[in-house]
């Protein structure tokens, strides 16, 4: 699903509307679609709940008033609070305004009673909206609204926000000085970058799009190709498995790390391979870590492997790095690897040789940066999985620029490399080697744990070892393993202590997820 700017949905907005449906008829259809997802939302919001909304003068506190009106007629207990004399609202506003039925009570406080009035209306109300600014916001909010803004209060009642967190910026996620904390926001249209980004994602809880039928072909017009990793686009990815699969029909991949020191990554990865559905793992790692793979993971194929006076692996000559690749389908190279120059000249001019789609990880990819040498690879279905400081030495740019330049930046360096590359961080990004960006939406700071990018690693290489390509492997994986993080602090109660093996055991109930929308579930 693509993801607009505030700039891209006026257009998209401006364009629909001379294309022949008005804007009140939008603003109808944004208010009745938010209704629906409310309530999906919301298991148990019934009549005659209270709700209380808080609108602004624009078009969002519109779609708030259309809201209001629904709310009503459904039989819920309404109040609406203008931000604004009702002569200042715009004209779509203000036509929806007139348009709410006597049982809706409508509260316009004199300037300096705002923050009272609503602080009352929280406390009276089991669901209140934030239908204040939307994507229209100009920051930095000052006094009365700012004072509004931080009167929003979850522990007194759920909060809904409408389209964007008022005091979000939409197009960057940042907050100034202040925004509300929602439990969800239904946005119109497309998802905004925002909802996504740090500190914008800590506020806007669960995101739900809501489809007030903009055609296509503007949206495609108006918009780049970043796209947002929704479960529905995602589900579609899942390798196709028939019943009478094997475990060779089911694909096969090599997991080649460790080191004398770093053994646990290699065998995370190993378990995220496996919780991928790959058919049969083999793994290459140093021989004083294989009495502890047996045990950690008794489903793999170990291959005890040598280890020079560094602890690091020593080099397999050309024949028995084949040896130890034939029949399979993908190879993961880099988790615990260590840094030796002998070790580091091997990977690099292994990946230069071996045409089998790969992910490479960690110290391989220091390997490049360590040999001073630019990243090339035989296989045209390469995977990179840096974490922010490995892709800074990689790039050699300063982590501040890439942190200030990441969308922008991901996607030139995998077209520079010809490589997916996926950018790990708050939010993961993707990119391919035509530039195309994905974002994912899955995951938060249960996964800031140590070895739940090894995880990941193993995951991705297990779908390619299914035979899915290097971009389908990646933005499947990217989804799957946050979402399985999700999973385990949902399970625990907090995001705190969350082990990296536990991910890798939440994955099957993250796939069961997927596969539900497979077998007909919703698909928004």
């Amino acid at each position: 699903m693509r993801i607009a700017t505030a700039a891209q949905m006026a257009a998209i907005d401006r364009d629909t509307i001379a294309g022949g449906i008005p804007g009140l008829e939008l603003m109808e259809r944004a208010g009745r679609e938010m209704l629906h997802a409310l309530m999906e939302a919301l298991p148990g919001f019934d009549p005659p709940m209270s709700i209380a909304l808080c609108c602004g003068r624009g078009n969002n506190g519109g779609d708030g008033l259309v809201l209001a009106r629904l709310l009503d007629q459904l039989g819920f207990e309404t109040t609406v609070m203008l931000q604004a004399p009702a002569d200042e609202l715009s004209p779509d506003s203000a036509v929806n305004l007139a348009r709410l039925p006597s049982g809706v009570d409508v509260v316009v406080p004199a300037a300096g009673d705002r923050v009272a009035i609503w602080t009352r209306l929280q406390a009276e109300s089991d669901v209140v909206v934030d239908a204040i600014f939307g994507t229209g916001v100009r920051l930095p909010i000052s006094g009365e609204d700012a004072e509004l803004l931080a009167a929003f209060d979850r522990r007194l009642a759920t909060v809904i926000s409408l389209d964007v967190p008022s005091g979000v910026c939409g197009d960057n996620g940042a907050v100034d000085p202040v925004a509300v904390r929602a439990d969800h926001t239904l946005t119109v249209g497309l998802p905004k970058l925002g909802l996504f980004v740090p500190p914008g994602r800590d506020h806007a809880g669960t995101v739900a799009v809501v489809d007030i039928g903009f055609p296509d072909e503007i949206c495609d017009r108006h918009t780049d190709e970043h796209h947002v990793l929704w479960p529905a686009d995602v589900a579609e990815l899942l390798p196709h498995r028939r019943g009478d699969t094997h475990k060779y029909r089911a694909g096969t991949c090599l997991v080649l790390g460790g080191s004398q020191r770093l053994g646990g990554a290699a065998l995370l990865a190993s378990l995220g391979a496996l919780r991928s559905g790959v058919g049969l793992l083999s793994v290459g790692l140093p021989s004083c870590h294989a009495a502890a793979a047996l045990g950690f993971v008794p489903e793999a194929l170990i291959t005890s492997l040598d280890i020079g006076d560094s602890g690091c692996l020593l080099p397999l000559d050309p024949v028995a790095l084949d040896d130890l690749l034939a029949r399979q389908n993908a190879w993961a190279v880099g988790p615990g690897l260590g840094a030796d120059p002998d070790t580091d000249v091997f990977v690099v001019e292994a990946l230069g040789r071996i045409d089998l789609p790969v992910v490479v990880d960690a110290d391989a990819l220091g390997a490049f940066t360590r040999t001073d040498r630019v990243p090339h690879f035989a296989s045209s279905e390469v995977v990179l999985t840096p974490h922010a400081g490995e892709l800074a030495r990689l790039a050699q740019v300063e982590p501040n620029v890439l942190a200030e330049r990441r969308l922008e930046l991901v996607p030139e360096l995998a077209q520079r490399w010809g490589v997916t590359l996926v950018a790990k961080g708050a939010p993961t990004i993707v990119a391919d080697s035509l530039g195309t960006v994905f974002v994912n939406a899955t995951g938060h700071d249960a996964l800031a744990h140590g070895g739940t990018g090894d995880v990941l690693t193993g995951l991705i290489v297990g779908l390619l070892g299914q035979g899915l390509a290097g971009l389908d492997a990646a933005v499947l994986g990217c989804w799957l393993h946050g979402r399985a993080g999700e999973l385990v602090a949902e399970m625990s109660g907090t995001r705190r202590g969350v082990l990296a093996r536990e991910v890798a055991e939440q994955l099957p109930s993250a796939l069961a997820e997927l596969e539900w929308f497979l077998d007909g579930g919703d698909t928004a």
